[in-house]
């Protein structure tokens, strides 16, 4: 019996000490956009739909390839390459322009404990928020 005991003791140690995948680590993540506002000169901000935004409700995050993949409804889909990705304790940090329109800019932030994701897209005339939760991808 006590050797039983021993031999889980030991298992359930080298368990604890084996590093466990943690969301920064993951290769790609699935990432949903739950809410879109556009905010204008002089009107202001309001909530916008994703077709109007023009924004894909659904995109994959590749981490290796630094690039965002999305499509659009009744759009072509699209693989924007990400100029800028760093990761911290708390959150992945996304920044780039859109490589079919160089007159946008696009900054990201995904929460390592939630999930949330925060996000703005900057145009010459306008500025779009988008709010939504990522997940990593089976």
């Amino acid at each position: 019996m006590r050797i039983s005991i021993s031999k889980a003791c030991v298992a359930l140690a080298f368990l604890c000490m084996t590093p466990t995948t943690g969301f920064a680590e993951e290769k790609s993540y699935v990432c949903a956009i739950n809410e879109v506002y556009e905010c204008v000169t002089v009107t202001g901000c309001s909530r916008v739909s994703l077709a109007d935004a023009n924004v894909a409700g659904i995109m994959v995050l590749d981490m290796e390839k630094k690039q965002l993949r999305s499509a659009p409804l009744g759009g072509e889909p699209r693989v924007d390459d990400i100029e800028g990705l760093s990761v911290t304790n708390k959150a992945i940090l996304i920044h780039g322009t859109g490589k079919r329109e160089t007159d946008r800019t696009v900054s990201a932030l995904i929460s390592l404990e939630t999930g949330n994701l925060t996000a703005g897209i900057s145009t010459l005339d306008s500025s779009i928020s988008l709010l939504g939760n990522c997940s990593a991808q089976p």
